[in-house]
C-alpha cells in the first residue's frame, strides 16, 4: 500500500510545472556595479553585461546550465556574473537546499564562502579548504578557499557547480579564456634569419595602406581628412608586426644581446609583440602614452579582444630591416587567453571627426592577419584536474580506513553472533563501546549520520533523470549506505538501526543511563505500542511525498528527524530545533528509544528496505513461543511474536535473543534438557537455525 501511493507521488510530480528562469526586471537587480543588462541571448541561457556600449561579460543563472543535485537532491542555483576575460564579478544565491545551510548554520554561511569567488578567474584551480586554512590568492593558477565546518561535501558541490557553469558559457561565448594549454614557442627554432627570408616564411607580416585606400574606405562617408596629400598614391601608414617570443624570430629582429635582456624582462606567460611602422599615420597617435594600451592597435583572437600594452624600451634594431618611422614593443599579460599558435588580427583603427562642440565619429579598421605554423609550438596537453568527487574520497581517508575497521569488525562479530552473544556481560560492554564509538566518531567526528534527506534526494533525482552523482561528495555516508544496502539482503534493517546510527545510538547509550541512574522507566500497553509502530511509515510517506510534490519545502519537513541538529552541528541551532532533539534524547532515559521506534522516518525507509533479507537469521527452537516466552519477555523492541516468530521489520539486531538461545544457562529448552535428560532434549528438538526467508 505504501509503495502504491509513492508511485502515485512519483506520476504527480513528473507532470507538476518546472521552475522558471529569471525574468529581465530581477536579473538586472543582481548585476555588479558599473554593468548594465544586455538583450538575453537567443542560444545561450545567459544575458550580456554592457559596459561602454560593448558586450563586457555575462550574468548567467547555474540551475540551467549545470543542475547538479546536491544533497537534498536538489541544484542549487547560483547567479554569477563573469567578465570577458573569465573573471568572476560575482556569486549570489538564488536558491539552495542543502541541508546545512537551510536550517542548520542558515544561508550566510554560504554566502560569506560564494564571496571568496570574486575576482578569481575560470582558469584557476579552486579548491575548498578547511574553517580555518588559509587562502591562497593572489593570481596563483591554484587557489584554496575557506570552508565552512561540517559543509565540505556541499561547498564542493558549489564550486563544481559554478566553475562548471562559467566554463560553459566561456567556451560558448568566449573561447579565448576557455581554460585550455597556452602553446609554448619551440627553444629549438634559434636560428636568426634575414629580413627577407622572417617575410618569406611568414614569421614577419606586413600590412600597407595607400592613401587612395583609406579615403575608399571612407567613401560616401560624408568625413573627409583635412591633411590628406593631393597625391592619393603615397603611403598612407605601412606596417610590419612580429611575435618575438620564438627565439628565432626574436633573435634576428633584436640581436642576441637585446633579445636575452628582453626575455629577462618578461613575467612568466608574457607574449611580446613587435610593431614597426613608416608613412603618415602614427599607429601610437599624438596623445599616446607610453607603457599604456594604444588607441589606434587592436588584437584580436577568434573574435574576441586580447589585451595589448606598450612596453617601454630603449631598443634599436640591427641592420638590415627597412628604414622605420616608429618600433614598439607591446606586452600580452600571461593571464590573458592569448594562444600564440593561433592565428590572431592586428587591426590599424583610423578615425575621422567633424564638428567642435560634441563632434561626430566615424571609425574605420584595417586588419593584418597574423599566423604562424603550428610546428613551432609546443601545445602541452591539458592535465585535467581529478574530480571534486575524487579530491573529497582522497581528503577523508583517514576517516574512510577507520570506518572500514570499524565495518569489518562488525561484520566479523555478526557473523560469530552465536559465540560472542552468549557471554552476557561481555557482549553488553562491547555492544556499548561501539555504539560509543558510532556516536563519536562516525557521527560527530566524521559526519556520517545517515539521513532521510538523503533518500529524499535520490527519490527528487530519480523524477529528474536518475542522477545520484552528490552522494559521491560524501564519501563517509557513501560508503555506509554502500555497507547497509549490503547488509539488507543479509540481515534486514537491524544492522543499520542497531550498530551504525548515530541518533540511534545516542538514544540507546541515553536508556543505558537512565537505567543506570535508576530512572522509573515508562512502559506503553501492547495495543498503543502496536499503533504507533505504523507512525513511522506515515511519516516516510510523507516526506518522500513533499519531496516529489513540493521539493522546496522537503528539506524543512525533514527536520522531523533530530539527526542535523544532535550530531551534524552539535547543538549548534537555534533553541527550537535544539529543545526537539532534547526531547527525544531525555526521553530515551524513561522510554526505550521512542524515536527510533515511533518516529523515525529513515527507520521505517530501513524496514522496508530490510524486506530484500533473504535469510531468518536468527536461530529458533520448537519450544520457542510455545512453551517458552522468555524471548519474547526480554526484547524491548518487540520485534518477536508470541508465537516465538521474528519480526524482522522491527528487529534492531541487538542480538539479546541470540544470546539467550546460544546459552545454556538461559535458554529454557536447553536448561530443561540439561535437568531431565536427553529424552527431555530430544522432545524439545532444534527448530530453524538459518533458512529461506
Amino acid at each position: 500500500m505504501l509503495l502504491r501511493w509513492v508511485l502515485i507521488l512519483i506520476l504527480l510530480v513528473l507532470a507538476g510545472p518546472s521552475r522558471a528562469a529569471l525574468g529581465e526586471a530581477e536579473m538586472a537587480r543582481l548585476l555588479p556595479d558599473g554593468y548594465s543588462l544586455g538583450e538575453k541571448d537567443r542560444q545561450m541561457p545567459v544575458w550580456p553585461l554592457i559596459k561602454a556600449g560593448m558586450v563586457a561579460g555575462y550574468i548567467f543563472e547555474t540551475g540551467a546550465l549545470t543542475p547538479i543535485p546536491g544533497f537534498s537532491g536538489t541544484p542549487m542555483n547560483l547567479a554569477v556574473a563573469m567578465d570577458d576575460t573569465g573573471r568572476l564579478l560575482d556569486v549570489q544565491i538564488l536558491s539552495q537546499h542543502e541541508p546545512v545551510f537551510v536550517d542548520g548554520y542558515g544561508p550566510q554561511p554560504f554566502a560569506d564562502f560564494l564571496a571568496q569567488y570574486r575576482g578569481l578567474t575560470i582558469r584557476q584551480n579552486i579548491k575548498i579548504g578547511s574553517q580555518y586554512g588559509a587562502s591562497d590568492r593572489g593570481g596563483s593558477t591554484s587557489v584554496t578557499l575557506d570552508g565552512v565546518a561540517k559543509a565540505t561535501a556541499s561547498l564542493r558541490i558549489a564550486n563544481l557547480t559554478i566553475m562548471g557553469a562559467a566554463t560553459k558559457v566561456a567556451q560558448a561565448r568566449m573561447a579565448t579564456v576557455a581554460p585550455k594549454p597556452k602553446s609554448l614557442p619551440r627553444a629549438d627554432v634559434d636560428q636568426p634569419l634575414s629580413w627577407e627570408e622572417l617575410q618569406r616564411r611568414g614569421y614577419v607580416r606586413r600590412l600597407s595602406l595607400s592613401e587612395a585606400q583609406v579615403e575608399a574606405a571612407y567613401k560616401g562617408s560624408g568625413f573627409t581628412d583635412p591633411d590628406a596629400p593631393p597625391d592619393q598614391e603615397g603611403t598612407f601608414a605601412e606596417l610590419w608586426v612580429a611575435y618575438l617570443n620564438l627565439p628565432g624570430i626574436g633573435r634576428s629582429l633584436l640581436g642576441d644581446v637585446q633579445y636575452r635582456h628582453l626575455r629577462d624582462r618578461l613575467q612568466p606567460g608574457e607574449e611580446v609583440l613587435l610593431v614597426l611602422s613608416r608613412g603618415r599615420y602614427s599607429y601610437a597617435g599624438p596623445d599616446f602614452v607610453p607603457a599604456t594600451v594604444p588607441d589606434r592597435l587592436s588584437l584580436m583572437q577568434a573574435g574576441f579582444p586580447v589585451n595589448i600594452r606598450d612596453m617601454v624600451h630603449d631598443y634599436s634594431l640591427p641592420p638590415g630591416l627597412p628604414p622605420v618611422d616608429e618600433v614598439r614593443l607591446f606586452r600580452i599579460d600571461g593571464s590573458s587567453a592569448f594562444d600564440p599558435a593561433s592565428p590572431w588580427t592586428l587591426s590599424l583603427r583610423t578615425i575621422r571627426e567633424k564638428g567642435f562642440i560634441r563632434p561626430d565619429r566615424e571609425i574605420r579598421d584595417f586588419p593584418l592577419e597574423y599566423a604562424l605554423p603550428p610546428d613551432l609550438f609546443i601545445r602541452p596537453e591539458r592535465v585535467e584536474p581529478p574530480p571534486e568527487w575524487l579530491l573529497a574520497w582522497g581528503s577523508r581517508l583517514p576517516e574512510l580506513s577507520v570506518l572500514g575497521l570499524m565495518l569489518l569488525a562488525l561484520t566479523a562479530g555478526l557473523m560469530a553472533q552465536s559465540r560472542l552473544a552468549r557471554q552476557e556481560r561481555l557482549f553488553y560492554r562491547v555492544r556499548l563501546g561501539f555504539l560509543a564509538l558510532t556516536l563519536g566518531f562516525i557521527g560527530v567526528y566524521a559526519q556520517g549520520q545517515l539521513s532521510i534527506v538523503t533518500v529524499q534526494g535520490v527519490v527528487k533525482g530519480a523524477a529528474r533523470g536518475m542522477d545520484f552523482s552528490f552522494l559521491l561528495y560524501d564519501p563517509v555516508s557513501l560508503l555506509l549506505w554502500a555497507y547497509v544496502a549490503v547488509t539488507f539482503i543479509i540481515w534486514g534493517r537491524g544492522t543499520f538501526c542497531g550498530w551504525l546510527c548515530p541518533f540511534g545510538a545516542a538514544q540507546e547509550l541515553a536508556d543505558a543511563l537512565g537505567r543506570r541512574l535508576r530512572l522509573p522507566q515508562v512502559k506503553l500497553p501492547p495495543r498503543w505500542d502496536a499503533r504507533l509502530l505504523g507512525v513511522k511509515y506515515a511519516a516516510l510517506a510523507l516526506l518522500l511525498g513533499v519531496a516529489l510534490v513540493m521539493p522546496a519545502a522537503a528539506e524543512k519537513v525533514a527536520e522531523l528527524e533530530p539527526f542535523k541538529t544532535a550530531i551534524t552541528l552539535t547543538f549548534i541551532r537555534d533553541l527550537p530545533f535544539v529543545l526537539y532533539a532534547l526531547f527525544w534524547l531525555l526521553l530515551g532515559l524513561v522510554m526505550f528509544k521512542p524515536f527510533c521506534r515511533y518516529l523515525c522516518p529513515l527507520g521505517a525507509f530501513m524496514a522496508v528496505a530490510g524486506r530484500l533479507r533473504l535469510l531468518d537469521w536468527i536461530p529458533r527452537r520448537a519450544a520457542c513461543g510455545s512453551p517458552c516466552q522468555l524471548c519474547t519477555a526480554r526484547c524491548r523492541y518487540k520485534a518477536i511474536r508470541r508465537d516465538g516468530s521474528i519480526r524482522y521489520d522491527e528487529c534492531f539486531q541487538c542480538l539479546d535473543c541470540v544470546g539467550i538461545h546460544a546459552d545454556a544457562g538461559r535458554c529454557v529448552p536447553l536448561v530443561v534438557a540439561a535437568r531431565h535428560g536427553p529424552g527431555a532434549a530430544a522432545r524439545i528438538g532444534a527448530k530453524g537455525g538459518h533458512h529461506a526467508g
